[in-house]
């Protein structure tokens, strides 16, 4: 699994996943992601925009980062595009796990980032 972080001019944390993400593969997403994190506040939560265009299946692993992460109240909004039907499963087990409704589904990234800075 490959994923890049990039912090965009408008604020936004684009997170891109390239292929399946295995035990490895969550542990080295959680260690790029809290510097991100750790700029932030509640007051002013990060944003996220997913781009699962390319990304693949997840560990259980991983989704326990996923799960963790979302807890945070430094996360704000999390919008994510290009999910297959296994993402969108796994998107709604994370919301169910962690009590939160801070995530939604796009048919494509114009959808994505019109909400995240609605």
């Amino acid at each position: 699994m490959a994923h890049q972080l990039e912090l965009e001019s408008d604020g936004i944390l684009r997170l891109t996943f390239i292929g399946d993400t295995d035990y490895q593969g969550a542990e080295k997403l959680l260690a790029d992601f809290m510097p991100f994190l750790e700029q932030t506040t509640v007051d002013k939560p990060l944003l996220i925009l997913w781009d699962d265009t390319h990304g693949g299946k997840a560990s259980s692993d991983a989704r326990k980062v996923y799960a963790d992460l979302n807890r945070d109240p430094r996360i704000g909004k999390v919008a994510i595009f290009g999910a297959q039907r296994y993402g969108r499963v796994l998107g709604e087990f994370v919301l169910k796990l962690t009590g939160r409704d801070n995530v939604r589904f796009f048919n494509n990234e114009a959808e994505a980032r019109a909400w995240l800075l609605a």
